[in-house]
C-alpha cells in the first residue's frame, strides 16, 4: 500500500477492528487498525481483490448509511466484473495506478489517480487493471433503501468524474468554528443532490498547516474523512483526540460531532464523503 502515499502526493499537487454483527462501530481507525480481507473473482471477475477495511457491510447495522470503507488493490490482469447494486451506492476513488472503469452504458474510461466514479442503485459498473502496476482505490458503499429503480433507470446520473473536471469550492471557517480555509475539489456536492440519492457529496479536501474544521455534527447525514497525506488531529463526539495520517479513516453518523485539524507541517489531504440514509419504500 506504499503506492497510496505516492498517489496522495499526486493528489496534493492537483489541489484490529472487530466485525461484531450489529454492533456500533467507533469513529476513528488508524492504519494499524485496518483489517485485511481478500475476495476472489468478485462479481464474476478474475483474480484477487485485496482490501484493508475500517468496516465491512456484512456487519453494518441497519441504521448505518455508510456500510463499508476499504482501501482496495487489484494486481495486473485482475478485474471486478460488471455488476450492479439494487439498494446500495458504490463509489470507487482512484489513488494510484491505471485502470479501466466501465459504466452502466457500456462506456469504458481509463481511470487514473484523482478520478472518481459512482454507481447509483440499478447502475452497472466494473473495474479492471490492465497495467503493470497495482491499481489502488478507495471503495465506499452506502445504503439506499429508498431507491426507486425505475426512476433511476429513466433518469440516470453521471458515473465518471475525471480529476481534471472536478470543480473547486473552498470554505472559510469550516464547521462554523474552524480556522483558515478548507480547499475542496468536488465530483458533486450535497446542494445539488436529489432527495432519493444516498451519497450526497464526494470531495478531495486540503487543510493547510494550522487550519481546521471546527467541531460540528450533521442531523441527517453521515460524514467520513479518509486521510491520504499529511498529519492531523481528529476529535470525536466524546472529545477524544486521535493523531491521523495516511490511511486513517474517520466517520461521524447522524448526530455525532467531529472535527479535524492539520497539526503537521505539510498539507493534510483527505477524501470527504457524505451520505444520507433513507427509509425503505413500501
Amino acid at each position: 500500500m506504499k503506492k497510496v502515499f505516492a498517489a496522495a502526493l499526486i493528489l496534493t499537487v492537483m489541489a484490529g477492528v472487530c466485525f461484531a454483527d450489529g454492533v456500533k462501530h467507533g469513529q476513528c481507525w488508524t492504519v494499524s487498525e485496518l483489517t485485511e480481507l481478500d475476495k476472489q473473482d468478485v462479481a464474476g471477475g478474475k483474480g484477487t481483490l485485496h482490501g484493508e477495511f475500517a468496516f465491512i457491510r456484512d456487519n453494518a447495522r441497519d441504521e448505518d448509511a455508510i456500510k463499508e470503507i476499504g482501501f482496495m488493490t487489484l494486481n495486473h490482469g485482475a478485474f471486478i466484473g460488471l455488476h450492479r447494486h439494487s439498494d446500495n451506492e458504490d463509489a470507487y476513488l482512484i489513488l494510484s495506478g491505471t485502470g479501466i472503469f466501465t459504466d452502466g452504458e457500456d462506456n469504458a474510461y481509463v481511470v487514473r489517480p484523482g478520478d472518481m466514479t459512482i454507481a447509483r442503485p440499478g447502475q452497472w459498473h466494473g473495474l479492471a487493471n490492465l497495467s503493470s502496476e497495482e491499481l489502488v482505490f478507495l471503495d465506499i458503499i452506502a445504503k439506499n433503501g429508498a431507491a426507486d429503480l425505475e426512476a433511476f433507470k429513466s433518469n440516470p446520473t453521471p458515473q465518471y468524474f475525471p480529476a481534471d473536471k472536478l470543480f473547486d469550492k473552498n470554505t472559510e471557517h469550516a464547521g462554523g468554528t474552524g480556522e483558515g480555509t478548507l480547499y475542496g475539489k468536488f465530483a458533486f456536492r450535497r446542494e445539488q443532490a436529489t432527495a432519493d440519492q444516498a451519497i450526497k457529496e464526494i470531495g478531495l479536501m486540503t487543510l493547510k498547516p494550522g487550519d481546521s474544521i471546527g467541531l460540528h455534527k450533521h442531523d441527517a447525514n453521515e460524514d467520513t474523512y479518509i486521510i491520504l497525506a499529511g498529519t492531523g488531529t481528529f476529535t470525536d463526539g466524546d472529545g477524544n483526540e486521535y493523531i491521523v495520517g495516511p490511511q486513517s479513516v474517520t466517520i461521524a453518523v447522524a448526530g455525532e460531532s467531529h472535527a479535524l485539524k492539520n497539526t503537521g507541517t505539510e498539507d493534510l489531504v483527505f477524501i470527504d464523503l457524505i451520505a444520507q440514509n433513507h427509509a425503505a419504500k413500501d
